[in-house]
């Protein structure tokens, strides 16, 4: 009975004592993010993340490394992220025919939301650099829908991106109008597929572009080639950008490459928001740490928090990135040398680590400091504002005019138009709950120590009644004892009388 009252204690404080970070679905209201339900506006504080090992088959770039069979690798990770600080996560590439449900309901308790990839490597699984209207397939629009239904029922999903640099995915010497009109395609045709959807939950599409033709990919992707069709805009606009590399560079005044970047979007009155998906420049100018050369100091992020003007254009980013790729780095491992490919905020251990046979870990680097630092400082000085309070200025409320030499989505004949979207997932489905936020939900927490304290009631009651009937059982045999020996009970009870 002591050890059932000590396990049942255990279990009870356990519940009473849990805490978790989690997070609810995001909305946008113009251009910020905000908390659907308290109604806070976020700023996006996040990491590009793809932890692939350093040889073998793994080490190729549309794993989906996001599921049960890898979950020792992300829980570990997991881990260094709240040691980071951050509250967001970028994933590239995920297997639709996965159940994610481990992996994203771990991230939620640790206050992590996750913006997901809907297009993967391959000529069938993203827009190619095939002229328009090649570029989009029938099987990338399937793909998308599936994507859409594995992750719109889990409540930090941030939002989708259609496609990841396509503006460099096209024919040496060709423009980015050469597929452009593919990728716009595509993000209409998913938020459609949402919009069709009652059992689906809103989650923004959005696109992500390499920092080229600035000005024409920002108007393009938020414009209507044709103003019936409200649904071929993104509703957020992501930009992979390197600028601002002078470790000389402390404030944001003398910041003028980033500053120059803010002051662009400030002229494009942008009325969607924009985060930075990629950022965080390398370059030699930055100090040697601990044997490591060209640490960054993250700067950028640090401007997302303190600085008004960055806040009324941005609504936050993710640093490139989360490990340093050992195939893509020119260095030799662990690295300590600069290398143009050197991005990882720390790398993968041991050197021939594989993740079959040879578990990888990440060790962190010095920059995993300077980011930790960079957005603690963000956060301290960030002063959110409530969704009821914040109104769009009228000249951001529009959308851009489309540049004059994009063609328009219905210019052409689309291959994807000529077959069914799937079916909409059932509601029951697409209505997710984790199983820890249940365990440690207020009224299911309630309910436990309401029970817990009725259960330990009765166990008491049962201790105590056992140790009555056991203490009269004792009394009535001392008691005959008396009589046998006195040949009454009369001493005893005089004794007992006194």
């Amino acid at each position: 009975m002591f050890k059932f009252l000590v396990y049942f204690c255990g279990i009870f404080n356990l519940l009473n004592g849990a805490k978790a970070d989690w997070v609810n679905p995001v909305e946008i209201k113009g251009y910020k993010f905000f908390d659907s339900v308290t109604g806070e506006s976020l700023l996006i504080k996040g990491v590009d993340y793809y932890p692939r090992p350093n040889f073998g088959r793994l080490n190729d770039n549309s794993v989906d490394f996001y599921t049960h069979e890898y979950r020792k690798k992300w829980h570990h990770d997991i881990k260094e992220f709240k040691k980071l600080g951050i509250n967001a996560i970028r994933v590239y590439s995920v297997d639709p025919d996965n159940d994610h449900s481990e992996f994203m309901c771990a991230l939620n308790e640790a206050g992590i939301y996750a913006l997901v990839g809907l297009a993967a490597a391959g000529d069938f699984e993203s827009i190619t650099n095939k002229e328009t209207p090649g570029c989009y397939s029938r099987a990338l629009k399937a793909r998308g829908e599936r994507v859409i239904n594995e992750f719109a029922r889990y409540e930090n999903t941030l939002g989708f991106s259609a496609g990841n640099e396509v503006n460099h995915f096209v024919p040496l010497g060709k423009r980015p109008q050469w597929n452009a009109p593919c990728l716009k395609k595509f993000v209409r045709d998913m938020r459609a597929y949402i919009f069709s959807c009652e059992s689906i939950r809103n989650v923004p599409v959005g696109v992500v572009m390499a920092d080229s033709d600035r000005d024409k990919n920002a108007a393009y992707y938020n414009c209507l080639t044709n103003k019936m069709d409200w649904l071929e805009s993104a509703e957020w606009y992501g930009l992979n950008t390197y600028v601002y590399c002078d470790g000389a560079v402390k404030t944001y005044k003398e910041a003028v490459g980033f500053r120059s970047l803010v002051d662009s979007f400030k002229r494009y009155k942008y009325s969607i928001p924009v985060l930075l998906t990629e950022f965080g420049c390398l370059s030699q100018t930055f100090p040697t740490i601990d044997g490591y050369a060209g640490i960054r100091n993250f700067n950028q992020a640090k401007f997302m928090g303190s600085e008004k003007e960055v806040q009324e254009v941005f609504a936050g980013g993710f640093v490139f990135e989360y490990s340093t790729e050992k195939s893509i780095a020119r260095t030799p491992y662990p690295f300590k040398e600069y290398g143009p490919q050197n991005y990882g905020l720390g790398y993968m251990s041991p050197e021939f680590c594989n993740d079959i046979d040879i578990p990888c870990t990440f060790v962190p680097i010095p920059a995993f400091d300077q980011l930790k630092a960079a957005y603690g400082s963000a956060t301290e000085n960030y002063v959110p504002m409530n969704r009821d309070d914040f109104w769009v200025e009228q000249d951001r409320a529009p959308k851009m005019s489309c540049p004059p030499d994009f063609p328009a989505l219905t210019d052409f004949d689309w291959d994807p138009d000529k077959y069914p979207s799937l079916e909409c997932p059932s509601i029951a489905k697409m209505t997710y709950t984790c199983p820890n936020k249940i365990l440690k939900s207020p009224p299911f927490v309630i309910s436990m120590s309401i029970l817990g304290v009725i259960a330990l009631v009765l166990i008491a009651k049962v201790l105590v009644a056992k140790f009555l009937k056991g203490g009269d059982k004792k009394d009535k045999e001392f008691s005959s004892l008396l009589k046998a020996e006195n040949g009454n009970g009369t001493n005893y009870k005089s004794t007992e009388a006194k």
